[in-house]
């Protein structure tokens, strides 16, 4: 229950803040974002550190940090969405969105292996003092970033600039169905991850084997996405990205229904590894098409699907609870798998989709088309 609680503090305020942080990051300079952001984090972490080395942490500290810890997410994730494209040429950007998901898969991997080793070693203090000191020189590593200055005038109201960015999902139909189908594979696939202790229960196991399951999933989609840098989709593009989100499916499906544990973790892992692939090759499609004065407020919108996969975990406990903890899992995989059929049956301007950066939507596009949210 606490750490469901936990997870909802950290959860709710970044969905929140990611809606407006993509506003800042289209209105502010990114390095001072992401420099203050990374300071924040670094003074949160050396904090509780600090509170846990004097044995003075008490459980509201621990939510204080963790929503603190969300608006801090929540700014910072549009902000890094909208700034890592304009280090690189359009034609660099699939393998810029790949090196990118790539740390980041490989981080949490790696990182709560090393923190494991970290605590079990030193003590839970110096875990944090660890991570503290990380944080401390990404903050000093933000002055040596080029920069990227403002897109939108920071005079315009920050409501309307927000309503800007979701009318340009709304009206444009590959955005609108691809950040959609990322929103439903997190809340109803990827929350079975929220429920693996009681999953694993099922098989009569415990702690150990729930680690086994996390690391398949971790590496599988660490293979995803390198296998997703090496493959070339050209005018298939969109048919990958529904593919990808249909194996992460199915074979979450078929891992919770079958009886040997055995069989569940190379399950887990081709599962995620189509997992791996689907995100890369969304937020390719994205990153190609969405126009820079547009980027953070669209990306922002985008980023709120890393927070759906924990509250994900409340869809399936809950349907854990009413139906048994198997199909608790298996619901959300059926519900992604008709509407990845849908998908393919009804929206030819995702099923036509290509990597071809020329179809990228340029600023000058964007303004053309662009209608006055406010009906002026």
């Amino acid at each position: 229950m606490r750490l469901g609680l936990v997870a909802a503090a950290n959860a709710i305020p970044t969905i929140l803040f990611n809606l407006f942080g993509g506003v800042l990051a289209d209105r502010m300079e990114a390095r001072l974002l992401l420099r203050v952001t990374a300071l924040i984090t670094t003074a949160m972490l050396g904090t509780l550190a600090v509170l846990i080395a004097t044995n003075t942490v008490e459980l509201w500290h621990v939510y204080v940090l963790a929503a603190i810890s969300g608006i801090v997410i929540g700014i910072d994730n549009p902000t890094r969405q909208a700034y890592f494209p304009s280090l690189v040429p359009p034609k660099a950007t699939k393998s810029a969105v790949n090196l990118n998901g790539a740390m980041m898969a490989s981080a949490s991997v790696v990182m709560p292996t090393i923190g494991g080793l970290l605590i079990a070693g030193f003590g839970t203090a110096t875990g944090f003092f660890v991570a503290a000191a990380g944080y401390g020189l990404m903050t000093i590593s933000t002055w040596l970033l080029p920069a990227r200055q403002p897109v939108i005038d920071e005079a315009r109201s920050v409501l309307r600039e927000f309503r800007e960015g979701v009318s340009y999902i709304a009206r444009t139909r590959i955005f609108a169905v691809i950040i959609g189908l990322n929103f439903a594979s997190m809340l109803f696939v990827f929350g079975y991850i929220q429920i693996l202790p009681a999953f694993v229960n099922e098989f009569d196991l415990g702690d150990r084997e729930v680690g086994f399951l996390f690391s398949a999933a971790g590496v599988g989609a660490l293979s995803g996405i390198i296998a997703s840098g090496r493959i070339n989709p050209g005018r298939r593009l969109g048919w990958t990205i529904l593919l990808a989100a249909s194996v992460f499916s199915l074979l979450i499906l078929i891992a919770s229904q079958v009886t040997s544990f055995a069989l569940v973790l190379p399950l887990v892992a081709i599962g995620h590894f189509g997992n791996g692939m689907f995100m890369i090759s969304s937020m390719t499609a994205l990153q190609l098409r969405v126009p820079d004065e547009l980027r953070g407020r669209v990306m922002g919108i985008y980023a709120i699907n890393q927070s759906l996969a924990i509250l994900g975990g409340l869809w399936a406990g809950t349907m854990g609870g009413a139906l048994g903890v198997r199909w608790g899992v298996a619901s959300g995989p059926i519900i992604v798998l008709g509407l990845v059929v849908l998908i393919a049956l009804t929206q030819r301007e995702v099923t036509s989709l290509s990597d071809d950066v020329d179809e990228r939507r340029t600023g000058k596009r964007f303004r053309d088309q662009a209608v006055d949210v406010d009906g002026q």
